[in-house]
């Protein structure tokens, strides 16, 4: 106990001695080092933003390849994922039970054909028999009744002929439009009906959707500033970042944008349409999709360097004169807005926005915060991009280290 206490004395007496030390440096008219830092001025100016959204893409026109008629498989003609024209022969069903009905149909036809010419013989000889008063007219109206009865029998041959002349067509599966195959989900020999499975599945890639969704309160917000006058929405054009991090060429447009929130998610469902001519993107990718076009009007930004953490918030330091000539380095607490200029948060070499804390003309130190040791220390700024300045000679060699 007795040696516990005197360690407490000891370190009592040091600290005491140290802070004599310290004021009679004061006293005695010692300058605190002079760090050397990097500055550049706070400037109004008008910012492009963009905005980033997580999505996935999806065909612009997926079908599924289904038999309309009742029908054994003859033959596949496509490679599965391979690309077709439209029109081009996917499936052959056996046809010879369609091909009779054909020949049926049009034997009907010829049948109803003779019955229509003999009615018409037989009205005209009733009619020059009436006219010598042979025939009555009870007559003469049946055998009226009875072309139009051959006639109609006609017309009816005619339809069965073409619907069966269709059947025999339904036969031949073609691709109903230009895209990628699927894998075959039936084979040669296998019996399809339109009731049954389906036979593969065709997707339409050149154009492509990014589909996406924006959250109710991001909605908002964007409304909000759109109102203020704090984003201007100038003309959007869409790109596209693969899971990977590749940043795609090519540019797309905004196509559908959903007028009711989503039921389950709360958001609102976006579209983007990419053409995709070399089929380098393919549907089920996730992506990044970053909306171009907006700026922001009068903003302020600063290097990510620049803004630091502290036990309350972001801050920065601003070089700011002093008294005695001094340039000494102050804190500003600041709030960060949007992140542009590339690269994410953290990563990238890209630009916080500033919403609030600073103002045109500001001198914010964004290089050499290490060698600030505690706010208000004196300073020698140079603007980014010059030759820095010398030291200040007072100061020891020890204090510009970083």
């Amino acid at each position: 106990m007795h040696r516990f206490s005197g360690v407490v004395v000891v370190g009592l007496s040091a600290l005491l001695t140290a802070c004599g030390q310290h004021e009679t440096a004061q006293q005695g008219g010692g300058a605190p080092p002079t760090a050397q830092v990097t500055v550049e001025a706070a400037t109004l100016q008008v910012v492009p933003i963009n905005f980033e959204y997580v999505g996935r893409l999806e065909a612009s026109r997926e079908v599924e390849i289904r038999p309309r008629v009742a029908a054994v498989i003859e033959h596949r003609y496509f490679q599965e994922g391979a690309p077709v024209k439209a029109g081009a022969l996917l499936y052959k069903l056996d046809a010879a039970s369609f091909a009779a009905q054909v020949r049926a149909a049009n034997a009907e036809l010829a049948n109803r054909q003779a019955l229509l010419a003999e009615a018409k013989l037989e009205l005209d000889r009733n009619r020059a028999l009436a006219a010598q008063g042979f025939v009555s007219a009870r007559a003469l109206d049946a055998t009226q009744t009875a072309l139009a009865v051959a006639e109609a029998g006609v017309r009816t041959a005619e339809a069965n002929l073409a619907n069966a002349r269709i059947s025999l067509g339904y036969t031949d599966i073609r691709a109903p439009l230009t895209g990628v195959m699927g894998r075959a989900l039936q084979v040669e020999g296998a019996l399809v009906s339109p009731t049954g499975p389906a036979l593969t599945t065709l997707a339409q890639i050149a154009p492509i959707y990014a589909r996406f969704s924006i959250g109710e309160d991001a909605r908002l917000a964007l409304e909000k500033q759109r109102a203020d006058g704090t984003l201007e929405q100038g003309r959007q054009h869409v790109r596209l970042v693969l899971a990977d991090g590749t940043r795609i060429a090519a540019t797309g447009t905004l196509n559908f944008s959903d007028y009711k929130a989503n039921s389950q998610t709360g958001a609102f469902d976006m579209r983007a349409e990419f053409a995709n001519a070399d089929g380098a993107l393919k549907p089920g990718q996730f992506v990044r999709v970053v909306v171009e076009g907006g700026q922001l009007p009068d903003a302020i930004t600063v290097p990510q360097p620049a803004v630091q953490d502290g036990p309350t918030g972001k801050f920065v330091y601003v070089a700011t004169p002093a008294e005695k000539g001094m340039t000494v380095a102050l804190p500003h607490p600041v709030e960060v807005g949007a992140w542009v200029g590339g690269g994410e948060p953290g990563k990238g070499t890209g630009r916080w926005v500033i919403k609030s804390g600073l103002k045109s003309g500001d001198k914010v130190v964004v290089d050499g915060m290490a060698r600030i040791f505690f706010p208000g220390m004196p300073v020698a700024p140079s603007e980014a991009g010059a030759e820095p300045k010398a030291a200040a000679a007072a100061a020891p060699p020890a204090a510009t280290k970083p």
